[in-house]
């Protein structure tokens, strides 16, 4: 993502190559030496990548990732003055252009922890990572959320997603993580402020089974503790 982003933001362009296989092996350990730091290299990379590229996004990631917000990442003098040098484009150009499926900040009603009334929340256990797997209810985190299974998005456009993929009920009882096709549909999700539900058009609502321990659609009920939701970020 990263390469991606330098790359097209700052002049260049990325080649699709049809029938590509591309594989990633993880070591046990790794054979090379960090420059003597072999602390959380991963995050610290992450930070960096943010705090140079991510401009106007940057406190979303925090809100995302809020245990990276006060890590110290070493001096990014030198990175900022190259993206200022080549004169590239801004975060929101890329995601416009080049990943219009990832929502910015500003495209959302509500994000992070989704609780009902029950206190409990929505949780994909990484299931966003693929199509087809469903959306799980878990435990909620008290205070700061570092658990990013339990950071969902509700956009403007209607769509209920983690950080990869939209939930789709197929107009079916179960939720399954599928490519966004922002077609409405079994990926229409309507909050309705007054009633605290998230409602379909079939007449049912986001439901949190504690039995199933699964996000489910059911037949809207005024005031069922389950079918009401709160928000950890509202932007309504």
């Amino acid at each position: 993502a990263v390469v991606s982003t330098q790359s097209t933001g700052c002049g260049g362009s990325m080649l699709f190559v049809p029938c590509s296989k591309v594989g990633h092996i993880f070591r046990p350990s790794h054979p090379y030496d960090f420059m003597g730091n072999n602390g959380d290299v991963v995050s610290t990379n992450y930070i960096r990548a943010a705090r140079v590229w991510f401009d106007d996004e940057l406190d979303f990631f925090f809100k995302i990732r809020p245990q990276f917000k006060d890590k110290d990442v070493g001096d990014l003098t030198e990175r900022h003055e190259l993206r200022k040098r080549l004169n590239c484009k801004s975060y929101a150009w890329f995601i416009r252009n080049v990943f219009p499926e990832l929502p910015l900040e500003r495209d959302l009603l509500a994000s992070g922890q989704f609780r009902t009334d029950e206190d409990r929340c929505m949780d994909t256990r990484g299931g966003d990572l693929s199509q087809g797997n469903a959306l799980h209810l878990g435990s909620c985190t008290n205070g700061v959320n570092t658990n990013s299974n339990r950071f969902m998005m509700l956009t403007k456009e209607n769509t209920l997603m983690g950080l990869n993929f939209c939930t789709d009920s197929g107009f079916a009882e179960h939720l399954q993580f599928h490519n966004c096709h922002h077609q409405g549909g079994g990926q229409k999700f309507v909050y309705d402020p007054a009633t605290r539900q998230i409602r379909q058009d079939t007449g049912k609502c986001l439901t949190g089974d504690t039995k199933l321990e699964k996000v489910t659609m059911a037949p809207c009920v005024e005031g069922n503790k389950a079918q009401l939701w709160s928000f950890e970020f509202t932007y309504f």
